[in-house]
């Protein structure tokens, strides 16, 4: 019980909620918090993953207690006009026609989903390079939320609210119109020191769908140095989510290609410290991970065959040969 009881906390007596440069409210570090820590662990406020249909949220918020449904109309609200007709289409009726309060309800679910909506994590801003990276945990069956590096307190904690960390200012910008704000983050903001951010990003783009493409032509070696060149960049630009673990994930796997295990050991190593401290050492892949590593070592080290669980690891981890190539 108390094992399960300390895997359950979190450090949100670190944080504080309050206004923020960036409009509205958001969530402030009130003490410096170091990389790793699990700053909120935090069940759904509204639970709408089983169905995401404009009914299904607003049958949703009507299950919950009073004061639960209080605390979710506190949050922030917003409705493009894309998730407007949407609504429509499903709910048969104009926009203005659904009662005011369901209108309400949807665009809060709009604003602050990703995958549920809770009370703390939706109110955390958006950067391009944010400093918190968020997963769900079924070990705890909640939502957590890391600091992946270093926060100071007073500073605001950032994550992302879109997957691509690779993509460029119009594409990252394109999504977040979605959340109807345009984003002013170091890397989009209209400086020199932003534009020079963003030639990073396109550098990266570049590498990532050349990644993608010798991977399907089974160019291993060429794949490996784009894995090594794009995961350089990514950490040097600030990018320590998953996606950076994903780089090093490629790489290791491209060493098995090229029958190299020490080198894919290292990188295995690597990407299972992103890991870390991006989910925790509670996360499943984090534990499965640990057992990869140690079966690598005594490859390494013992000169032990590679295990059938080895290929099983890196055939399940495969990332850039699933993903389509953009031409």
């Amino acid at each position: 019980m108390e094992k399960s009881l300390e895997m359950e906390k979190d450090s949100r007596h670190q944080i504080e909620v309050k206004a923020s440069a960036l409009g509205g409210l958001g969530v402030f570090a009130t003490t410096d918090i170091p990389r790793g820590t699990r700053v909120i662990a935090e069940s759904a406020l509204l639970e709408i993953n089983a169905d995401r249909t404009a009914k299904g949220i607003v049958r949703a918020f009507e299950r919950l207690s009073s004061p639960q449904q209080r605390c979710y109309l506190e949050l922030h609200e917003f409705a493009s006009d894309t998730f407007k007709r949407a609504v429509e289409n499903e709910m048969g009726q104009k926009w203005q026609e659904i009662p005011e309060l369901h209108r309400k309800v949807l665009a809060i679910s709009a604003a602050n989903a990703f995958g549920n909506v809770f009370f703390l994590g939706s109110r955390i801003n958006h950067s391009c390079i944010p400093n918190i990276h968020f997963a769900y945990n079924p070990m705890l069956e909640k939502e957590t939320f890391h600091a992946i590096r270093d926060i100071a307190a007073q500073e605001e904690l950032t994550i992302t609210y879109i997957i691509g960390g690779n993509h460029t200012r119009s594409q990252r910008q394109a999504k977040l119109d979605e959340w109807g704000f345009l984003c002013t983050c170091p890397v989009c903001e209209d400086t020199e020191q932003g534009r020079k951010k963003e030639k990073k990003r396109a550098q990266m783009l570049e590498l990532d769908q050349k990644l993608a493409l010798n991977i399907a032509n089974e160019s291993w070696g060429k794949s490996l140095r784009l894995a090594q060149n794009l995961a350089a960049i990514q950490k040097s630009e600030g990018l320590l989510t998953r996606e950076l673990s994903t780089t090093y994930q490629d790489a290791a796997r491209l060493c098995m290609m090229l029958g190299d295990t020490r080198m894919a050991l290292l990188w295995t190593e690597k990407e299972l410290e992103v890991d870390r401290y991006c989910v925790g050492e509670d996360y499943p892949d984090y534990k499965r991970g640990l057992q990869v590593v140690a079966r690598l070592r005594a490859v390494v080290e013992d000169s032990e065959p590679v295990d059938e669980s080895i290929i099983q690891w890196f055939s399940q981890q495969s990332s850039h040969d699933e993903r389509c190539i953009i031409m």
